[in-house]
């Protein structure tokens, strides 16, 4: 997949390692979906991945450095349409002590996460394009599982995943993991 197979007239970005105003604009786009469609605000506590996208490379949590990514697709007047990230497991200490027994070396282990598509655009399989492209980034990068979670209350969201060959491995009131093995998944 390339970056000219982006769906529906759209123009796939990957963020550079250098921060500067697309980073901003990503990070806001994420904001402003996360605001519209969970109703809440930004929270330095839920949000420094995407804080970390205004960080230079060596703190940006999607660096390739830091074998990340970070992906948008813009509409042709160039407002983002969607977004996606992927970064190592190991930037979120907490998570990865509470799941060490199923991911002992987090390090093989890279988070999905910002899949946001904007309102008007939803229904038009961008998600589905999204997810492949970060599948097969997270093999070339070399890891070996993909990760992800979702708000428990978001029965499509959760549906999408399921439907994605993602095993649902932990859920509680508020979150339910999945994971996904990248070793048998074609690229």
């Amino acid at each position: 997949m390339s970056m000219a197979d982006a769906p529906h007239g759209l123009t796939l970005a990957l963020l550079p390692d250098d921060s500067g105003e697309q980073h901003k604009a990503a990070r806001q786009f994420c904001l402003d979906v996360i605001k519209e469609f969970y109703g809440f605000d930004y929270r330095a506590d839920w949000h420094a991945d995407l804080d970390s996208l205004t960080l230079g490379p060596e703190q940006s949590w999607f660096s390739a450095r830091n074998r990340g990514a970070f992906w948008t697709l813009s509409a042709p007047d160039g407002s983002l349409v969607a977004a996606a990230g992927l970064y190592c497991l190991t930037w979120k200490p907490k998570l990865a002590a509470a799941l060490a027994a199923r991911y002992p070396d987090p390090e093989q282990v890279t988070q999905l996460v910002r899949v946001y598509i904007r309102k008007d655009q939803r229904g038009r399989q961008i998600g589905r394009w999204l997810n492949t492209l970060a599948e097969a980034e997270a093999r070339r990068l070399g890891f070996a599982t993909l990760y992800l979670h979702a708000n428990a209350d978001t029965a499509a969201t959760i549906g999408f995943w399921r439907g994605r060959g993602y095993a649902e491995i932990a859920s509680d009131e508020a979150t339910t993991h999945f994971d996904k093995s990248l070793s048998n998944t074609p690229a």
